[in-house]
This record gives C-alpha cells, sequence and structure tokens, in this order.
C-alpha cells in the first residue's frame, strides 16, 4: 500500500472544525425540501440549519416576518424551553468547578418559598421530578402577562405564581417551568449576576455563540420576526406585534431562565455540536446529561434534553420549545452527529408536526448523504483532475494494474464505473448529471482514494 498523505487528513480536519459550508450541490436540495414541506404544511416562516461534522453548515429561510418582510439568517427567534439545555449544562460546568453537587437539596438557597419544598435536589429540577408546579401554568400568570405586553418581569417576581405540588419529590414526573426559574435562580446566587451575564460568561461568549443573546436584557440591536398564532380561530392566522402591540419583552421576560434565549438556527446548531461533543461540559458531565427518566417506549427526559427514537429510524437527542407566536424543534443524530434546528414564527404549527414533518424530512435528506468529510483519503502518486470537471476527468495512477475508478452521487447510488490503467487515465463522463460526487479508486478491491468531485454541465 502506498504512503498516506497526513496532511491532506490534518488540513480536512482543521476544514471541518471551522464549519465551512455545505457543498452547493446539498445547499440545493435542503432548501428545495424545506420549501416543500413548509408549503404543503401552509407554514408562516422558517429559520433553519443543518451542521454535518466534518462537511460543514447549511442555513436556510423560508416564509416571512409580516407582509413584505421575509425571514432573514441574521433573525432572532425565541427558542423557548430549549434554553433549558442550556442551563442544565450551567450547572452541570458549575459543579465541574466544586460550586455546587446535582444532589444538594435546594433549601440551602431558598428559605420559606411558599410551595417550594427544600428537600428537592438540584438534579430532581433538572430532570422534571421535583413535583413543583409550573408557575406558568396558573392564571394568575396569564393575567399579570395581558396587563402589560412591555413590562421587563424579575425572575423573583415570578415566584409568587407557584403553586401547590403535584407529588412528592422523585415519586413522578412532570415537565415544570418552575424547575429552570429556580435553576437560573441558583446560578445567580453562586455567581452573584443576572442569568444573562451568566450565560454569556459560561457558554455564549466562550463557544463563539454571536447569534444567542437573552431577551430582553440584550435586546439592543436584535431584530426578532413577527410571531403569529391563531388567537383561538384555528382558520385564521393573527400577527400578534399587529394586532395587539405585542413585542415579547413581557413573555419573555417572564420566561427567565425557564425559556428566555432567542437565537437564530445556526448558532443553536453549533450548540448542540458542541455539547455532545464535549466542547461544553466533559464526558462525565454529558454522562450525567444523558440519564434517562423514561417516559415512554420513544422518549426518555435527562437534565435539560430529551432522547428520542426513532426519526428515519435513528435516535437522538433533543429539546423543543414553545413560546406566543414561536416554535423551536431541533434534533442530533446519536450515529452521526447530524444536527438540525428548525425555528418557526408560528405557533399553531405545533411541536409534534415541526418535529417529524419539516425536522424529519430535512434529516432524511442527510441520512441519503454519502459519508464524505469522516473518509476522505489521498495516497502518494493517485490523482484525480480537474475540480470542478465538466465532461472528462483524468487519472493518475502510479504502479498498479488491478484498479477501478468509481463515482458515487449524493443517494449513494454508484452513478459510473469503469477499470483504470497503470499511468494516465482520460475518463469520459457523457452521460453524468451536474452534481456533487465521491470519486473512489480501489486497487484490489481495497480503498484507496476518495476525494469529493463537482460536476458542472
Amino acid at each position: 500500500m502506498k504512503k498516506l498523505l497526513l496532511p491532506l487528513i490534518i488540513a480536512i480536519t482543521y476544514a471541518a472544525s471551522a464549519h465551512a459550508q455545505i457543498a452547493p450541490v446539498y445547499q440545493g436540495r435542503f432548501q428545495q425540501v424545506l420549501d416543500s414541506v413548509c408549503q404543503k404544511n401552509k407554514i408562516k416562516g422558517i429559520s433553519a440549519a443543518i451542521l454535518i461534522p466534518n462537511e460543514g453548515i447549511w442555513t436556510g429561510v423560508y416564509g416571512e416576518s409580516h407582509s413584505g418582510v421575509p425571514i432573514t439568517k441574521d433573525m432572532y427567534l425565541p427558542i423557548g424551553s430549549n434554553t433549558k439545555t442550556y442551563v442544565a449544562a450551567m450547572m452541570l460546568k458549575l459543579q465541574e468547578g466544586g460550586l455546587l453537587s446535582l444532589d444538594d437539596t435546594i433549601g440551602k438557597w431558598f428559605q420559606n418559598v411558599p410551595n417550594v419544598n427544600g428537600q428537592i435536589t438540584i438534579r430532581q429540577m433538572l430532570n422534571h421530578t421535583s413535583g413543583l408546579y409550573s408557575y406558568t401554568d396558573t392564571s394568575a400568570f396569564f393575567t399579570a402577562l395581558n396587563n402589560d405586553y412591555t413590562k421587563v418581569w424579575q425572575p423573583e417576581e415570578m415566584l409568587p405564581f407557584i403553586s401547590t405540588p403535584e407529588f412528592a419529590p422523585g415519586t413522578n414526573w412532570s415537565y415544570s417551568n418552575t424547575n429552570y426559574l429556580l435553576a437560573g435562580l441558583i446560578i445567580k446566587q453562586i455567581r452573584n449576576e443576572s442569568f444573562a451575564e451568566s450565560v454569556r460568561k459560561m457558554i455564549l461568549d466562550p463557544q463563539g455563540f454571536s447569534h444567542t443573546a437573552t431577551y430582553p436584557a440584550e435586546k439592543a440591536g436584535i431584530t426578532i420576526p413577527h410571531g403569529w398564532s391563531t388567537d383561538g380561530n384555528p382558520a385564521q392566522l393573527t400577527d400578534m406585534m399587529d394586532a395587539y402591540n405585542y413585542d415579547n419583552t413581557a413573555f419573555l421576560s417572564m420566561a427567565t431562565s425557564a425559556g428566555a434565549l432567542v437565537a437564530n438556527a445556526e448558532d443553536v446548531v453549533k450548540f448542540w455540536d458542541a455539547l455532545m461533543t464535549g466542547k461544553i461540559i466533559n464526558s462525565n458531565s454529558l454522562a450525567e446529561m444523558k440519564t434517562l427518566v423514561k417516559l415512554n417506549a420513544n422518549n426518555g427526559y435527562g437534565l435539560g434534553v430529551m432522547w428520542l427514537r426513532p426519526l428515519n429510524g435513528r435516535t437522538g437527542y433533543s429539546h423543543g420549545g414553545t413560546c406566543f407566536g414561536y416554535l423551536n424543534e431541533n434534533f442530533i443524530d446519536s450515529a452521526t452527529g447530524v444536527a438540525i434546528c428548525i425555528l418557526s414564527n408560528q405557533d399553531s404549527v405545533d411541536n409534534n408536526k415541526l418535529l417529524t414533518r419539516v425536522v424529519a424530512a430535512l434529516h432524511k435528506e442527510t441520512v441519503k448523504m454519502p459519508p464524505t468529510g469522516i473518509t476522505q483519503l489521498a495516497y502518494e502518486g493517485i490523482n484525480i483532475y480537474p475540480n470542478p470537471a465538466t465532461d472528462r476527468i483524468y487519472v493518475t495512477l502510479p504502479n498498479s494494474n488491478e484498479a477501478q475508478l468509481e463515482l458515487v452521487d449524493i443517494t449513494g447510488r454508484i452513478a459510473y464505473r469503469t477499470q483504470l490503467k497503470n499511468g494516465s487515465n482520460e475518463v469520459r463522463l457523457p452521460d453524468i448529471n451536474s452534481g456533487l460526487y465521491i470519486a473512489r479508486v480501489t486497487e484490489s478491491g481495497t480503498l484507496a482514494y476518495q476525494q469529493k468531485i463537482q460536476i458542472i454541465k
């Protein structure tokens, strides 16, 4: 076997870490799928992103903010309860630093707060086995919200909305925003700064997430598209900003650390990639995060993450989110590391539809893709050029008498195959369509060379 050229492999790894743009042939296909599924399901607007390890990132948009104003890739949309994943990671980082233990009881930070049992552990809050009643489910919460859409609320002002516990700590499971309200207040006490300051210093700035912010604390310079809701009439969408002078301030400040983050889709997929590859928390913390409370045959809840199966036959992790006028769904494939984020400015789509129709459709396209970046190989003396090519390519093959060239298309289908001789080979491509292919050279049945090659006609 010929000598492996390590510099090429190193260059591939470096390019992948920089999150280059995915090849144009895939970008076009992803946009076609996004447009088609959004039109079919009558979705108002979407910002989407896909991160494929060792390939890059694709971003796409569909629809409008409001009349005459399209959704753009740099707009920030509320990610709702996906905020909880960031908070859980922050708590795990504090544990890594010895500033708390997930098995600490919360009475250390909260005394004499009505309906808050001090014997609840941090872990029980993060996996929703605390029994705490969700403060956002009380009628008093909605009354206060609707009184003034422009008021900036402080997290401590949410404590009176906590009603009677649903069950004793550790005896059942129930999703509750109170768990992550209190988690944010614990972070505030430990670090002696606001949640907005902590999430920026602990996660956003170190990871370079420059299009994520805590709203309304970091409101300046942020454009959020108009949110749309059925407003009680399933047959008609209402522009909440136009109809009610609604600007997200009250709700997102009341959402606190349970749901106050806003971001673009690209930052969200970068977050999930960084989280699941150990760039934010260490391997022990990640194992704790993935320790699940089983909910049913297809779902389980860890620490700020949901385990899902199956999506196109694959398992993975996720955490959706809901705000007035907005929805968020995402998925990271455990087998491939592919991360997908969908942010919508229409809350009536429903999270399950967003996952099983939009996310699933885009994910299905990534399943079809050949694993190009991770297996790209180069060996001394083998060369394929030009790249891009038109109607022919040249393959230089020294010291081999049993070699074969294959061109593999986006679906993994072998689009062309031919035998190669020693020396220079001219390969004509009269029936090959434009697109991105994988050129593979095998010697005696063993893969010797592989590279991406663009055919343009």
